[in-house]
């Protein structure tokens, strides 16, 4: 998994539960490099998932809602690492349709050794449907990027996860009518 995922959840755990928690997660976490993460390393995904696990323990919080809570922070992160491809979109639609082709086409870029996972936004004009697949169990953080990708273009409608979603296969339903969960 990349760096910046890394340096970015080290950033978020500082900004949300201060520097000494941070550290206290890095520290009980045993990691074998000690938490000394650049943003265009790769390390292994467990060591997300342990700090990740780390930080629900020291904080009593449910690690799901530490990594929804992480997507975000995150996504607001994007919008200031990213600015010019972030601009690019001037919706949530046109974003998250262009997740999986686009943005995720300029990671390979920029990180010609890195594994996004695998996302597809399709509407049919009552709804959106965005489906999360990945080796990694981490759909919670995605699902935060989304909510988030709503918030910031103000967008009204309401994110829900289908009954059939799973930590590494989620599927995400955007509609007027629906309740957020």
């Amino acid at each position: 998994m990349k760096g910046i995922i890394f340096t970015e959840l080290v950033g978020f755990l500082e900004t949300r539960y201060g520097i000494e928690f941070a550290d206290a997660v890095i520290t009980d976490s045993n990691l074998d490099n000690d938490g000394a993460f650049t943003s265009v390393g790769n390390y292994p995904s467990r060591d997300a998932l342990t700090m990740v696990g780390m930080a629900a323990q020291l904080s009593g919080a449910d690690s799901a809602q530490i990594c929804e809570d992480y997507g975000t922070w995150l996504y607001g992160r994007f919008q200031t690492l990213f600015p010019e491809l972030m601009a690019r979109y001037t919706n949530a639609d046109a974003l998250l349709t262009h997740v999986g082709t686009h943005i995720h086409e300029e990671v390979r870029v920029l990180y010609p050794d890195a594994q996004p996972p695998h996302i597809e936004a399709a509407s049919d004009g009552a709804q959106m449907t965005v489906k999360y697949r990945s080796h990694r169990p981490m759909s919670h953080i995605a699902y935060g990027l989304i909510r988030q990708c709503l918030a910031s273009y103000d967008d009204p409608r309401q994110l829900r996860w289908s009954a059939d979603s799973r930590p590494d296969s989620a599927t995400f339903i955007i509609s007027a009518g629906s309740q957020q969960t």
